[in-house]
């Protein structure tokens, strides 16, 4: 014990304080201040890009940050007379070992820095994807993390989904372009009129407020059916107008339609009785 405190006080000497332990403080000291302004500043670098977010802003900040640290902190070991070089072979030998233990983990990681700088999602859109239940999924986009995605489903349940899952299969991103496509079939009867259904329809359809107006809207016969004809009505609406023009042009198609003096039949089947003749 009195050996040790001996070692204690020969190294807090006047020559080591000023000599190495003051130095490496302030190598710290400035370390950590650095770190802190250089993530400011690349955060508010990143900020004036045309399509950073939040998530690309902190992951970008927080990256230049830790950098620097790791930075400072090794130059502060050198300051105090440590070898470095022994100090940089065992954070790397540490970065295989728990490389190799959380294989899973980082490849979260890698899919969440792709999804962040590639864009396929980003927050406040609406997507759908394959999840692991082999189910399709959908919801909006809460926050975009280095691990997980998380949604909001229209039912306001939450999701979170590995990064990596949600790469695995292709993303149907319904809030990315400006327009969608309402798409609308209205059976009528055998016997009806086809012209004066898709005329209707096309009244209908150039009549709805909320269309793109350079867009045409498209009439025409989508199919034969067992028991009626099938008509096809597609308007261009923004991805905003998307449900109400939706829902409006569904109960507007069948009352026009009846309107016009055309019925939407109900399926019919006809079925022929054979009777044998008695032997």
């Amino acid at each position: 014990m009195d050996a040790m405190k001996e070692r204690i006080f020969q190294l807090l000497t006047l020559d080591y304080v000023a000599g190495r332990l003051l130095p490496a403080a302030c190598i710290a000291l400035v370390a950590f201040l650095a770190g802190r302004f250089a993530g400011r500043l690349a955060r508010s670098l990143v900020r004036r890009l045309p399509r950073a977010d939040v998530t690309v802003e902190r992951l970008t900040g927080r990256t230049v940050s830790w950098c620097v640290w790791l930075f400072g902190a090794v130059a502060a070991l050198g300051a105090l007379g440590v070898d470095t070089k022994g100090v940089l072979a065992a954070f790397g030998a540490l970065a295989i070992a728990v490389g190799l233990g959380l294989k899973d983990t980082l490849s979260n990681v890698a899919a969440g820095i792709e999804i962040i700088f590639l864009r396929p999602v980003a927050a406040g859109e609406f997507v759908s994807f394959q999840d692991m239940a082999s189910a399709r999924s959908a919801g909006t986009v809460e926050r975009i993390g280095l691990f997980n995605t998380e949604l909001r489903t229209p039912e306001g349940l939450f999701i979170s989904v590995p990064n990596r899952v949600l790469l695995e299969e292709p993303i149907l991103n319904y809030s990315r372009n400006p327009h969608r496509q309402i798409r609308l079939v209205f059976p009528i009867a055998y016997s009806d009129s086809i012209e004066t259904g898709l005329r209707t329809l096309l009244a209908l359809g150039e009549g709805e407020a909320r269309r793109v107006p350079e867009t045409p809207v498209e009439i025409f016969v989508d199919g034969l059916g067992d028991s009626a004809v099938n008509l096809a009505l597609r308007v261009w609406v923004g991805k905003d107008d998307y449900w109400p023009a939706l829902r409006d042009l569904t109960r507007g198609g069948k009352e026009a339609l009846a309107a016009a003096g055309l019925t939407i039949p109900f399926p019919q089947r006809d079925v022929h009785v054979r009777r044998e003749p008695a032997p």
